[in-house]
Order: structure tokens, then sequence, then C-alpha cells
């Protein structure tokens, strides 16, 4: 009898097997983050709060916003470390308790208040403040799986080298197989898009390098060798699930966009390229989309049960106050008073007409050189990932304002996908011979 080839199983199923493995696994390991001793955490988280300290909250590079750190992030996420072993291991992974007064701006004195307190019986000093506790519960927190590892040897200083060491390695391992697998036009577009978003500065943010470590193993592992349409959108599954687990809402967008521009760029792909290689794009989306939510969706619930909080009802409120409308500086976040105070201060500087006029020119030029009908649906899939991050910050359009400072390295996507969609679909000798064709 031939032997006849075993079968997959169905899609969906080896979905569920991957996000059922994915999130038990990062579920023992962060459980194994928390169950570790505290002293010789908050020794060193004492001693990086101090480091905090003297540079400040929100400290920025070259007096620039787009530019400013986030140490207030970094201050809350060493508050969890510090506090991960005040009740048992699980009971402490849902609530996720951290400890403040009333005054943000002093969030890093109240940690050292914190760690000053006697722990043997329990007692804070007299002359502390009054520190409220407050649960974080609908967040995974899974950074603790390698920050807490880290505070037992070093302190934040030490957690930042290691970032940096760590990120450096990955990005030289995309920019190498971009250009053995994509060619050298790829891998120069990948670098720049990446340096124009300052990722030089991203690990010495806990919080910012996150997402940009997931995306760049995506990366990775997409170009180690080519790669099914059915394997890379399990493998965004699993991003998915990493993102929602570890990430706190910074530029989640990169761990499923990144990845997906590195798949369409391989020259295996390109010959395939259209609609058909659409379709794939929005089920990779979508793949990504159901381990993300799945994954977030999974905590409330677990810690639901665990604490006997309705994290429920917490995190979907949260949900409502990041996408719908909300205040910023005293506007409400309507899509109206968004597009009035963006005309309104462009108007102020003399800028909106000139700017006009430039966008209008450049889609006159864009148009004009475009190589033809057939390279530009070919290009298509690569457009659909240049929309994914303003696509993204109208959903999340309350979150993305309050927080542009941070979520604008999103872009780097948009920058990425859009220079390869601009090469493929476009040549400006085309332009020029359309003119002087017309011109005759």
């Amino acid at each position: 009898m031939a032997d006849t080839k075993q079968q997959k199983p169905p899609f969906p199923l080896r979905a569920l097997a991957a996000f059922a493995v994915t999130l038990a696994a990062l579920f023992v390991l962060l459980l194994a983050a928390y169950a570790l001793p505290g002293d010789r955490v908050r020794d060193h988280v004492y001693e990086s709060v101090q480091t905090i300290a003297g540079e400040g909250l929100y400290p920025e590079y070259f007096g620039f916003k787009l530019f400013q750190m986030d140490n207030y992030t970094d201050t809350i996420m060493l508050t969890e470390a510090a506090a991960a072993d005040e009740a048992p291991p699980l009971r402490a992974m849902m609530t996720n308790t951290a400890y403040n007064v009333d005054n943000f701006e002093t969030l890093a004195d109240d940690l050292q208040w914190y760690i000053e307190k006697d722990w043997a019986a329990g007692a804070q000093r007299t002359d502390a403040p009054e520190l409220e506790p407050f649960s974080y519960a609908r967040y995974w927190h899974g950074y603790l799986i390698w920050l807490r590892p880290l505070l037992l040897v070093t302190t934040i200083t030490g957690v930042r080298v290691v970032q940096y060491v760590v990120l450096a390695a990955l990005f030289a391992a995309v920019v190498w197989l971009l250009r053995r697998r994509c060619g050298l036009r790829a891998a120069f577009w990948f670098v720049v898009s990446q340096l124009l978003v300052t990722v030089f500065w991203v690990p010495h943010q806990v919080q910012y390098f996150t997402c940009f470590a997931a995306a760049y193993a995506g990366c990775v592992w997409v170009l180690a060798k080519p790669r099914r349409s059915d394997s890379v959108c399990l493998a965004l599954l699993v991003l998915g699930v990493v993102t929602a687990f570890c990430d706190l809402l910074v530029t989640p967008i990169l761990t499923l966009g990144l990845p997906l521009v590195c798949w369409l760029l391989q020259p295996q792909q390109r010959l395939r390229a259209g609609v058909p290689q659409c379709g794939i794009v929005v089920g990779g989306s979508l793949s990504w989309g159901v381990g993300y939510l799945l994954c977030w969706a999974s905590k409330w619930v677990l810690a639901g049960l665990v604490t006997g909080q309705n994290v429920i009802a917490d995190a979907l409120h949260q949900v409502g106050v990041r996408t719908a409308a909300d205040s910023w500086h005293g506007m409400e976040l309507t899509w109206g008073n968004i597009i009035r105070f963006v005309y309104e201060t462009l108007a102020k500087k003399h800028l909106f007409w000139p700017l006009v006029l430039v966008a209008v020119l450049l889609a006159a030029l864009f148009v004009a050189s475009i190589r033809d009908k057939q390279q530009l649906v070919r290009a298509l899939p690569l457009l659909l990932c240049t929309l994914m991050t303003p696509a993204w910050f109208i959903v999340l359009r309350t979150h993305s304002i309050q927080h542009g400072w941070f979520t604008w390295r999103a872009l780097g996507l948009t920058i990425f996908a859009g220079a390869a969609f601009l090469y493929y679909c476009c040549d400006i000798r085309a332009a020029g011979r359309r003119i002087l064709h017309r011109g005759k």
C-alpha cells in the first residue's frame, strides 16, 4: 500500500493549540517570576528608584517632546516587582498590586517609602505618607518575566544594558536576514524606518522595549527560512498573545506589521503578490487580533475568579476610555474637535494651505509615477501594512493622542512598508516620461 502523507489538523485546531501552549508557557514563566524571593529584588529596586528620581519621571532628550522617556510607567513596573511577594504567587500575579499617594509626581518617592517599611512586621515608618494600594489586574504584566529575575542581580541600569544588548542583536539579525533574503534595499528601508523612530532609545525603557523586541524576534523567525502562509498566520497569533501578555499598550501594532512586511518582501512572495496576498494580510491580522484579544480576555476572567474583583467591568471601561471621546488639555476628543484643532494650529503658523498644496502635489506625483496597473495591484498587500498604524491610531484615538509622545514610534511600520510600497509600484522616471509625452 502506498504511503500517504499525514494530513495536518484543520487550521482552527492548530490555532487553538498554538494559543493554549503560548499562554500556558507565559503563565508558568510569569508565575515563576512571582515566586522568586523579594529581598534582593527590593534592594536593587531601591537603588533603581534613586536613579529614576535623579532623572525625573519624564526626561526629554534635546528638550523634544517626541524624545521623551517614561520613567513614570517604569516606576510602576518596579513597584510591582518589589511587591510581587506580598501575597502567594498566583494571587499576586492576578492582583498586580502597586502603591502610590494622590500625586503622581511623587511616585518615585512613594516607592522608596514602600521599600523602607519593616517587612518582618509589615509596618510602615511613622513619618511615611499614606500609601494607597491599587490593582492593575486588567493587564498580565508579562514584562516581569525578565524584569524580576534581572532585578535579583542588578539595578535598572543593568536591566537597560541587557535590553540594549538584546535589541541590538535582534536588530542586527533582522538587517542581516533582510539583506540575505530580500536584498539590500529592503534592509536599507528597515534600518532607516527604525532609526527615524529613534529605536536607539527604545531599550532605555522597559515598556518601550517590549513590542520592539517581540516584533524583531517575529521578523527573525519569518526570515529564517521560507514560511507558508498558514505558518505565518499561526506565528502572528502567537505574537498577538505575547504582545497582550507583556505590553502595556505602547506600540503593539509593530508585532503584527513588521513580520508581515518581512514575509511579503521575500522573492517567493513577491512572485505571488497581488489581491490574493491581501487576503493573507487580512487573515494574518485577524489571527494576530484573535490571539491579542483572547489573551487579554483570559486575564480578565482569571483575575476575576481568583481575586473576586470585577476586572471585566474595569477592563471594558478602560477600553471605552481609550477608543471613545475623552478630553486632552481641556478639549473633548471628538473628530470634529481634532480636525478643528489641527486646522487652527497649522493656520496660526501659516502652514495649512502650504501643506495642502504639498499634499496635492505629492498625490499628483504618486499618480503620475505609477508604473502600471499590474504593479500597483501587486503592491497592494504592502499598502495594507502601511495603513495599519494609522488605522490603529484611529481606533484608539484617545490613547494615541494622549500618549502620542511614545505611540508615535509605531510609525516605524508605516515608513518601512510605505517605502517598499512606493518602490514596487512607482517609478519617478515614468512620471517624467508621461509629462514629456503630454508636452508634445
